[in-house]
């Protein structure tokens, strides 16, 4: 591709909160294993961790690891200095740009003035999120996954980039990649999704769901705090981004609901591990896919509290009919209570007028044309 090794990293990259050095993993650290065991322990009155806070979830550290860092464990301040300057250059204003096709800056969606330029969108000194496996790589597509992701495009009206699981396009933001296109040909928006009803639109679009795994927030992205509050036998985490609100029972002798039990958000049961929190999701709806995995996905949580301001979280992803192996996130967050003291409403609802409005702009498209 004509992007610059830099370019392509940050213009796919998945982001989190800064990480302090204290408190970083290492790159090559198996999925579960922690930097904390010194760090003190704060306890809930009723003895168990302390996870509570407002957390934020912003870097320009890439997904996963590009060639030009293959074989590092840890970035130095020159190449942290180098994605931070080219970020401010190109990623972090990109949706102010009117270069290109007006097709591309459709699918921008949102001018610059919506995004976040908060002191916490920095890189840290990982080489990737993706600690395993150790190269810091997704692992390859199952050639079952590819043809379950093109059959459902079919049905749905995904054209260009959102027809395929190749490229940056899984990436909310990213550019579609090169020598795919999206147009507005047969009522096609810049993003290559049909606008002939309101189900055509994306599960998010429409304000039903955000889904899960809750991926870090892009470096130019917004919204991308979220709360977890505790009590007794229970862990409940409020998104920013979305709305949505997660109840999940602390309960290792707790079984998944039955399998004809399908959830936007999956069915979570958390358990403790030492100082650490881990959440077992299951029970996915198949009306909605994370990167290609509908409702096969697997996801094993783990939340570690590293200090007063520092809450280390991973996340295991785990469907064989998706990927050929699973695949593991060290997601570092900081606290951001002394920044923003609250979570903000996203104010968004099943039918309201942006949905109205953006169906009614397609058909005047639709017109137009037919009047040329």
């Amino acid at each position: 591709m004509s992007r610059t090794t830099v370019f392509w990293v940050l213009s796919t990259t998945i982001a989190v909160s800064l990480f302090t050095s204290a408190a970083e993993p290492h790159a090559g650290q198996a999925p579960g294993e922690t930097t904390t065991a010194t760090a003190a322990v704060v306890k809930t009155p009723w003895g168990e961790p302390d996870l509570q806070g407002i957390w934020a979830n912003q870097t320009l550290t890439p997904l996963e690891r590009p060639e030009a860092f293959a074989g590092r464990k840890e970035l130095s301040p020159e190449d942290i200095a180098q994605l931070e300057q080219v970020a401010a250059e190109t990623v972090l204003v990109r949706r102010d740009r009117r270069d290109g096709r007006p097709e591309t800056d459709l699918a921008r969606a949102y001018n610059d003035f919506w995004n976040d330029r908060g002191i916490l969108i920095k890189a840290t000194k990982q080489p990737s999120l993706v600690i395993d496996p150790p190269d810091g790589r997704i692992p390859s597509f199952t050639a079952q996954a590819l043809t379950k992701y093109s059959e459902w495009a079919k049905s749905t009206g995904r054209v260009g980039a959102a027809a395929t699981l190749v490229g940056p396009r899984l990436v909310p933001g990213a550019e579609s990649p090169e020598g795919i296109i999206d147009g507005l040909a047969g009522g096609d928006d810049g993003r290559g999704v049909r606008s002939s009803n309101p189900e055509d639109r994306g599960h998010s679009e429409r304000c039903l769901s955000w889904g899960l795994p809750k991926l870090p927030n892009s470096g130019y992205g917004y919204n991308a705090n979220f709360q977890i509050v505790q009590s007794p036998g229970y862990v409940t985490i409020l998104y920013e981004m979305g709305w949505e609100t997660r109840v999940i029972p602390v309960d290792p002798n707790r079984e998944h609901r039955p399998q004809n039990v399908r959830l936007w958000l999956g069915d979570s049961i958390g358990r403790w591990e030492g100082n650490t929190l881990v959440v077992d999701t299951t029970n996915f709806s198949p009306k909605r896919h994370f990167m290609g995995s509908f409702e096969t996905l697997h996801l094993v949580e783990r939340f570690t509290r590293a200090d007063e301001n520092t809450l280390e979280y991973q996340f295991t992803v785990d469907d064989p009919a998706t990927w050929e192996k699973p695949w593991t996130l060290s997601v570092p967050i900081s606290k951001l209570e002394a920044e923003v003291p609250q979570i903000f409403e996203y104010s968004c609802h099943e039918g309201n007028y942006g949905m109205t409005s953006l169906l009614q702009g397609t058909r005047a498209l639709e017109r137009a044309k037919e009047l040329q």
